[in-house]
């Protein structure tokens, strides 16, 4: 099993420095690849993913639409004068995205910047620790759509100047 494992590990890694040296020979992917990183909580297995599933962010051009796609917007199941169940994720939900934002949000609240300070405001004010774990996923989405759009890295402390004019 060692030996299988070995080589398994060996594949990955094959495989990773293709994906990358593809990324890095185009420069739009190369360019949107580093904006995605400048993100907290976005790292190389991510920033792949939001490429592929976006379609370079030019299929899915808006981040309420990936958090739709991803499973990360609840739906509420009402029907006329039915009793409201639940609000539940959608079955067709992209499942590996999903779990791979997942991870991302972990990995973010772990990290000293904005991210961990919401969540832990919002553990503190009593809220589900799942809820607003998905509430963190949302967040670097948008994130994620908001570097893409303006083509900038990430700012920890952004100041808009429309806002302060």
């Amino acid at each position: 099993n060692k030996e299988e494992i070995s080589l398994l590990e060996k594949h990955i890694a094959i495989l990773e420095k293709d994906i990358e040296n593809v990324i890095a020979s185009h420069q739009d992917l190369k360019k949107k690849s580093e904006l995605l990183k400048s993100v907290p909580g976005i790292g190389k297995v991510l920033c792949w993913m939001m490429l592929i599933k976006t379609g370079n962010f030019e299929e899915i051009t808006e981040p309420r639409k990936l958090a739709c796609y991803s499973g990360v917007v609840p739906f509420d199941h009402q029907s006329g004068t039915s009793i409201r169940y639940k609000p539940k994720l959608s079955f067709y939900a992209d499942k590996s995205l999903k779990s791979i934002l997942h991870m991302a949000a972990m990995s973010a609240i772990r990290l000293e910047n904005d991210l961990r300070e919401y969540y832990l405001r919002k553990v503190a004010e009593g809220k589900n620790k799942m809820l607003v774990l998905n509430n963190v996923r949302n967040k670097i989405i948008h994130r994620a759509f908001a570097v893409i759009n303006k083509q900038k890295p990430y700012e920890k402390n952004y100041i808009n100047n429309l806002v302060t004019s």
